[in-house]
Order: structure tokens, then C-alpha cells, then sequence
């Protein structure tokens, strides 16, 4: 199935255009390979109830840790993005508890009815966790891509006392305007969200056949137009994977809601919280005029432009997050 490919698995890709094009193709043919890399030897786990929801969490190092990191995931990307954050943490900074979860319509969590399918409702969810583990010491958020709203939704909207365990924050591949003229939510939804929307609403029993043959294409294309550096191909095989299994409905709520949320608001909220602002100046989902836009309304952060990267930091540019999650224990510490 890989024959063409099967010399560059172990490589670093960097890829042309025709060249994306034909490991789309691969990819497409393989998006049920071996879900490796990931989350490994998980120490605690579990669901929480968030608004009916049963929202699965994961959690490593002490339970009563002075600084816990939470990490808010992308979209259709699962906790498990952050394997890279996870396994560098866990060496350099044991005492640190680490708290992830898949987000509604995500991961182990699982699919949801697209109108659940929102940053205020994903954002609940993360608080629901934060509430169920019993977070009460300093508090370092991390958002990627929709993480990184969610974390200023959650700075803005979260209770006082919550708000004064917020000590670092890192956004990565972030917007902070709505969706509607820029990034990849315009690209794929019209016509192809109403269609989605459709199928869901108007025949449930077909949309898992239907579903198949959407995320057979949306997967691997998605996959390898987010990377851009020289990228170990079982990366982007796996990142392909977790896109294939993102259910449609959570494609069709969270383009809908991306068209029109936007965190300016978060502006105020975020004032005297020290952190990172993260871009690849390749990145065309969330682009460097976004990053800047940040910055204006959280002059308490530091912008770091990763060169020659695209939108999936935590995996192509693994490095530079873990050095900006590095200086924010350490500063908190």
C-alpha cells in the first residue's frame, strides 16, 4: 500500500507540492495504520460529566503538585497531539502534574450533536475536568489552534478563585477573530459543512458509511497541508489518523462556531498573565497577523515566530513549546 513511500518512513519530509499531493493520496489509502505515536503508561484516567457529556481526561505526576499544566487540544486533533509535550515534561519536570482531555466531539470523548459543538461548550468541559481534579495550586494553560481560544474563553469566563491559580499561559497556532474570512473553516465549509449537516440531520443511519468516504479525503489532505517542515512521516501519518477519526458532526458544529467566535473580548481578563504567543510564519490555518493580533490585546506576552513551521507546532516544531512551557515552570516555580 505504501510501496512508493515505504523508503521515506523513517525520514524527514519535506515536501513539494505534487509531492503533498501524492502522500495525500498515500495517506488516504492508510489512515487505519498503527495509532503510533500517542499517549503512553497514562498514569490516572477518566470521564467527568460536563452538561450530560462524559468528557475523558488524562493525567501524569503527583496529584498534589504545586503547578499543574493543562493542555487544550486543536481541532479534530485529540489530547494525544501532545504526546511530544508529555513525554518531555515527564522527563525534565516530574513534580509537575500534567492534565489533558479530549474536548466534546473528540478523542474518547466522542461525537456529539453539532450544536454542542462549541468553544463555550468545549471550554465548560476543560472547567469541568479542572473542577473534578481538584486544581487549586498555580495553573500554566497551553491552547493549540482551538485550544488557544478555548484558554482565552476559559481565562475570561472561568470563577474568580480559578482565575488566581492562572499563572503562565502559551497559545500556539492561534486566532483570536472569528473564522470568517481567513483560515481553513472558510476553506471546507461551504458547500461542504451544509452538505455534512445534512446527512447528519436528515439520514443518522447513513452517516457512518457516509463518514468513511468524507474523512477517507478530508484527512490526509488536511494532514499534509499543515506541515511544512522537514517532518518524520509517521508524524504525519498519525496526525492524518486522528483527523480520520474526528466524527463528521464535530467537523460540521465547530466550523459553524469558528465562523463567527472571537476571544477580543479576553483582552482585560488577560492582564498580568505572563506567556508565550506561538506561530509558524508558514502557518496559513491561524496566520501571523493573528499572533500580533493577540499581542495587542495581551501585552503581557512574548511572541515567538517558529521558522519555516506551519500550524501543528506540538508535533513539527516539538522544541520551541516545550522551551516556552520550560520558562513558565521555571518562573513559576
Amino acid at each position: 500500500m505504501l510501496t512508493a513511500l515505504a523508503p521515506l518512513r523513517r525520514s524527514a519530509l519535506r515536501l513539494t507540492r505534487s509531492g503533498r499531493r501524492r502522500l495525500a493520496l498515500e495517506l488516504g489509502a492508510s489512515y487505519s495504520a498503527t495509532r503510533e505515536p500517542g499517549l503512553k503508561n497514562i498514569e490516572r484516567s477518566g470521564t467527568v460529566d460536563s452538561d450530560g457529556i462524559p468528557v475523558h481526561w488524562y493525567e501524569y505526576g503527583p496529584e498534589n503538585a504545586e503547578i499543574t499544566v493543562l493542555f487544550l487540544h486543536g481541532f479534530t486533533i485529540p489530547a494525544e497531539s501532545y504526546y511530544r509535550q508529555v513525554e518531555h515534561l515527564r522527563a525534565t519536570s516530574p513534580g509537575v502534574r500534567l492534565l489533558l482531555l479530549d474536548i466534546r466531539g473528540h478523542g474518547q470523548t466522542g461525537p456529539v450533536h453539532p450544536d454542542l459543538c462549541t468553544i463555550d461548550g468545549a471550554t465548560d468541559d476543560a472547567l469541568a475536568v479542572l473542577t473534578a481534579r481538584n486544581v487549586t495550586g498555580k495553573l500554566i494553560i497551553v491552547g493549540h489552534s482551538l485550544g488557544g481560544l478555548m484558554a482565552m474563553n476559559l481565562v475570561r469566563r472561568c470563577p474568580d478563585e480559578l482565575r488566581a491559580c492562572i499563572a503562565g499561559l502559551v497559545v500556539v497556532g492561534t486566532s483570536i477573530e472569528a473564522f470568517a474570512d481567513q483560515g481553513l473553516p472558510q476553506l471546507l465549509a461551504s458547500p461542504v459543512a451544509d452538505q455534512v449537516y445534512n446527512a447528519v440531520e436528515s439520514a443518522p443511519d447513513e452517516v457512518t458509511k457516509f463518514r468513511e468516504q468524507a474523512a477517507g479525503i478530508l484527512a490526509p489532505a488536511l494532514a499534509v497541508a499543515i506541515f511544512h517542515r522537514p517532518t518524520d512521516y509517521e508524524l504525519v501519518q498519525f496526525h492524518a489518523a486522528m483527523i480520520h477519526e474526528t466524527p463528521l458532526e464535530t467537523f460540521v458544529g465547530y466550523f459553524d462556531d469558528l465562523q463567527v467566535h472571537d476571544e477580543l473580548a479576553a483582552g482585560p481578563h488577560l492582564e498580568g498573565i505572563p506567556g508565550y504567543v506561538i506561530v509558524g510564519d508558514k502557518d496559513h490555518v491561524t496566520p501571523l497577523s493573528q499572533a500580533e493580533k493577540i499581542i495587542e490585546v495581551w501585552p503581557d506576552a512574548w511572541l515567538q515566530i517558529a521558522r519555516e513551521a506551519g500550524h501543528m507546532i506540538p508535533l513539527e516544531a516539538p522544541d520551541i513549546l516545550n522551551a516556552a512551557i520550560d520558562r513558565l515552570i521555571l518562573r513559576v516555580g
